[in-house]
């Protein structure tokens, strides 16, 4: 792991990693955060811009930093290929700018010379922020469904999510916690109010991440232990979920639950949409695949698929605020671009993950970073399953800012250790 040492650091550079801290930990309570995460580290990249050329040429040796990019460039190029062929408006392109940025952004990331503090506590203090705020809107505003600044609760739910992962690796993996007391409680919180956060989201989508990350924590923490303590622990894990879903609010956790099999059946049976969350994705995915079927190589195009998906939706009297949209990122691309959008989504993720896989056998001081990485894909692949993550900008901004930062953070740890050992 990377070693901290602030004051080696000069003055630009610790000006730098408070602005990353400062963007990090405001992510989920600034309107805009995820952008303005990603627009900062780009800014300090581009600050820098006489070194990216030569900077970036010495990390392009790492088949990491390759694999990683080519998903990026398959991604971006089938997108502006779709775009001329459907002769789309400017703002689609709006949606590929945050990873033409990644570039400006790693160069950022590496001349500031980022300190692994700024990741773990950062993402702790927007986890406990993100909570805060959730409580406030949904326990004394009474609002409902918590969604921060985001401008849907999904997002908050499933970000605060990621938040909550990070800080619970930093329990993990972050070293100088391990020797302050004040910092592990403060990553505790920070992963506790993560959670708060999503579940006070009414995200439905996101607890089985929750479930998920908290499984894979536990699996960690009892590594080498007896099966008795492994299976205690995840008894553990268990009874802390249930417990927040207690405490959380009805109507926002355990109303959004009940009768969610009954609904499924129900649609499955007569195909009937019967509410406005779990049905109605029924039939916007089954509609998502008869229009595959029709057009399978280039979809309908996006005012297309939409327009069509809109009309469909008529008969069945959908309430205002609920946008036709396919909420499902590889039946959503399916659609709209067929299996040339589809292939290009799989490369996206496909690509990133390898790339984390690669870094995880560099060793020790990556590993941590690379694991993070490889269950960050998974838990946006897991999103793209009942939301289009893909589709809308935080999500965007926020998977290329963490991706740049984590992929820095190995390649910082990397350098350090090839200069140790030369002295």
């Amino acid at each position: 792991m990377l070693h901290i040492d602030m004051a080696s650091l000069t003055l630009r550079e610790r000006i730098q990693n408070g602005l990353v801290f400062a963007g990090l930990s405001l992510v989920l309570v600034l309107p805009g955060g995820p952008m303005l995460l990603a627009l900062c580290l780009a800014g300090m990249g581009l600050w820098s811009f006489k070194h990216l050329r030569t900077d970036l040429a010495k990390v392009w040796d790492s088949p990491a930093v390759r694999t990683m990019a080519m998903g990026m460039a398959i991604f971006v190029a089938v997108g502006f290929f779709l775009g001329i062929w459907y002769d789309y408006r400017p703002g689609h392109y709006e949606a590929y700018i945050p990873f033409l940025l990644s570039p400006l952004m790693l160069h950022g990331v590496l001349k500031a010379r980022l300190q692994p503090v700024v990741l773990w506590m950062g993402a702790a203090t927007a986890a406990v922020l993100a909570g805060s705020l959730a409580s406030y809107q949904s326990l004394v505003l009474l609002s409902g469904r918590a969604m921060g600044t985001m401008n849907h609760p999904i997002i908050f739910g499933d970000l605060s999510v990621v938040l909550a992962c990070i800080a619970l690796f930093g329990l993990l993996y972050f070293e100088q916690a391990k020797n302050q007391l004040w910092m592990r409680i403060f990553l505790s919180c920070g992963a506790a109010m993560g959670v708060w956060g999503s579940l006070l989201s009414g995200s439905k989508g996101g607890w089985l991440s929750i479930i998920m990350v908290l499984l894979v924590f536990v699996w960690r923490v009892t590594a080498g232990k007896p099966l008795l303590w492994r299976f205690l622990g995840v008894v553990l894990i268990a009874g802390l979920v249930a417990k927040g879903v207690w405490l959380a609010p009805e109507e926002l956790v355990r109303g959004r639950l009940e009768g969610v099999w009954g609904k499924i059946h129900l649609w499955f049976e007569t195909g009937q949409v019967t509410d406005w969350s779990v049905s109605i994705r029924l039939e916007l995915w089954s509609y998502a695949l008869h229009l595959f079927a029709q057009r399978p190589i280039l979809g309908w195009s996006g005012g297309g698929a939409l327009s069509m998906l809109a009309e469909h939706l008529k008969p069945f009297n959908v309430p205002a605020g609920i946008a036709p949209v396919f909420e499902n990122d590889l039946l959503h691309y399916a659609a709209v671009s067929g299996m040339v959008g589809v292939l290009s989504v799989l490369a996206l993720y496909g690509c990133v993950f390898a790339g984390f896989w690669l870094c995880q056998k560099q060793g020790p001081q990556t590993f941590a970073y690379a694991l993070l990485g490889m269950l960050l894909v998974a838990l946006y692949f897991e999103f793209g399953l009942t939301v289009n993550a893909l589709g809308r900008n935080a999500f965007r901004y926020f998977f290329c800012a963490m991706t740049v930062m984590l992929l820095g953070l190995i390649i910082l740890a990397t350098q350090e250790t090839k200069e140790s050992a030369w002295n």
